[in-house]
């Protein structure tokens, strides 16, 4: 078998290039640009870039100024989705009560604030334990490598769809993408947690026009990922990066991504994990 135990996604670089090319985009947008409708129903290409301060002047507070969010104080002793519906209402809350600011002020404070959560995440210990990835594991608390990876893949999806907002391509390279999937699939054993299968049976989600893949693999009752994939996979869904691209980033529809994606080897299993991805990816309605 060609595969072996998931790798640390060193997305530091990546971090300030996205930045950069965000705020490239945003300066050159028109003031009717700017409030264009995006995939996310609720907000407008500013809603989103707020959205994105919100982001980073809360992770500044919480992770490197250890303050805890009032958020979290309000939804203790809740179950997990009703602290996800807190932090929902709460980037809500923000991004209404911050409308007023201008696309000049959102520029320049995107600009301070990627470059301050940028040197966070080159400062801390990478292996240090921060706070829980939700989608991960509720509870868990996950090295901060890993958040910071969380963090570019947020902004990696958000990016993409102001670009398709604008009709502007970017982000669909190699480089941008493989690091996305890599954290993505790392909520994958969660997400599929109560599909039963057969020991050490695998499922690889495989690009065609780049050589990374990653695989499920049934163990001990539990699905666990690896990089890589065995010689002989018992299903195998496959995407180019531009499919990827737009899959991951929440940019298909449910039918797009079942015509889209090409499965192969078992059949029913691999559908299974195509309704799957279009249940979980599929745009908001």
């Amino acid at each position: 078998m060609a595969m072996h135990t998931v790798t640390q996604v060193d997305v530091i670089g990546l971090l300030r290039e996205e930045r950069e090319g965000l705020l490239r985009l945003l300066s050159g947008l028109s003031a009717a640009e700017w409030a264009l409708p995006t995939e996310c129903p609720a907000w407008t290409i500013k809603g989103i870039a707020l959205h994105l301060l919100g982001d980073d002047l809360s992770l500044l507070s919480r992770q490197r100024d250890e303050e805890v969010p009032g958020v979290v104080v309000e939804a203790r002793g809740s179950d997990w989705s009703d602290l996800m519906a807190a932090f929902d209402h709460f980037n809500e809350a923000w991004v209404e009560a911050a409308s007023f600011f201008s696309p000049s002020l959102i520029i320049e404070l995107l600009r301070f604030t990627g470059d301050w959560t940028c040197r966070w995440y080159t400062s801390v210990d990478p292996d240090q334990l921060g706070e829980a990835i939700h989608w991960i594991s509720p509870t868990d608390p996950q090295p901060y490598w890993l958040l910071g990876a969380r963090e570019y893949l947020e902004r990696w999806i958000h990016h993409l769809q102001i670009r398709r907002a604008v009709g502007q391509p970017g982000l669909t390279e190699e480089r941008f993408v493989t690091p996305a999937l890599a954290i993505t699939f790392r909520g994958f054993p969660r997400g599929w947690a109560g599909v039963p299968a057969e020991e050490d049976t695998t499922v690889t989600f495989m690009l065609t026009d780049a050589s990374p893949s990653w695989t499920l693999q049934r163990q001990n009752g539990e699905w666990t990922l690896h990089d890589g994939a065995p010689a002989q996979p018992d299903a195998v869904l496959a995407f180019d990066l531009d499919l990827a691209a737009h899959l991951f980033s929440r940019g298909l529809s449910q039918a797009d991504i079942q015509r889209r994606v090409r499965i192969e080897g078992d059949t029913d299993l691999a559908q299974m994990f195509a309704g799957g991805l279009a249940a979980f990816f599929a745009q908001e309605a």
